[in-house]
């Protein structure tokens, strides 16, 4: 048995899912085949998980199948030894494992944030504060460390530039040339300095302004939401209130055996 596991995302501060396939066992009594599997990801999440098969050694997938029970479908949750019973005469009269693998695929069901644009004042005080109340939930730790590394190198390259230009002012320096040379390193790090703190400063202003705008883009959503429901009753059930998630992982086997 061979398996692989494979996590499409990989930002930092951003969580990644993964399925490692166990093993698989057949029961010929009831015709169905069991598949053990472990979901890796955050338990604070749920996700959809989809079973596929392959008779053509992975070329091609048939699926989601639908005669299945167990750890499968819209509830998952993480964790380890999950097992999936699918009853395959049913799905396939003629299936006869030959040449088989199993893909299981779980997508992340993403939170719905509705936060609103007061939550901007979250990201005026710390750069990404904001972001997690707007944006689904996840963590944009990253905002608040990229903009922070920036006016952090902007500060450090300030002092040295005046260092340089403190230095060239004494006129430490042993020569004409360089006596300019300090001047010069002055310069350049008040350049670097100025770029690092106007990049810094523009994250930070950018991050405030899209909180903002997210925010209010999420009440009007409520508002709309809420309307359809008051107005429509029962039939507002078709509201849809899940999103697209970027975070999906992938897990297969190839089975040794056949019937």
């Amino acid at each position: 048995m061979n398996s692989t596991s494979s996590a499409q995302i990989k930002m930092p501060f951003a969580h990644t899912i993964e399925v490692d396939i166990l093993d698989t066992k057949l029961n010929k009594k009831d015709t169905t085949i069991v598949i053990r599997y472990d979901l890796k990801g955050s338990r604070k999440r749920l996700y959809d998980t989809r079973l596929y098969y392959s008779n053509n050694g992975g070329n091609s997938f048939k699926g989601p199948l639908r005669s299945i029970e167990g750890n499968i479908g819209d509830s998952s949750r993480a964790g380890k030894d999950k097992s999936i019973a699918w009853s395959f005469r049913k799905d396939n009269p003629y299936f006869d494992g030959q040449r088989t693998m199993f893909k299981i695929e779980a997508t992340e069901i993403p939170k719905i944030s509705n936060g609103g644009p007061e939550n901007a004042l979250r990201s005026l005080l710390i750069p990404g504060l904001g972001d997690t109340k707007v944006r689904n939930g996840y963590n944009y730790g990253w905002i608040t460390a990229i903009t922070y590394a920036s006016l952090g190198t902007g500060v450090m390259m300030h002092f040295r530039a005046q260092n340089k230009y403190d230095d060239y002012e004494a006129r430490i320096a042993s020569s004409p040339e360089n006596h300019q040379n300090l001047l010069n390193q002055a310069r350049r790090a008040r350049d670097i300095s100025t770029g690092f703190l106007i990049a810094g400063g523009a994250i930070w202003l950018a991050d405030v302004i899209g909180v903002y705008g997210r925010g209010l883009k999420n009440r009007r959503r409520a508002n709309r939401e809420k309307e359809l429901l008051e107005g429509e009753g029962e039939t507002s059930r078709g509201i849809p209130l899940i999103y697209p998630s970027m975070y999906q992982g992938t897990g297969q086997v190839s089975l040794l055996w056949q019937f």
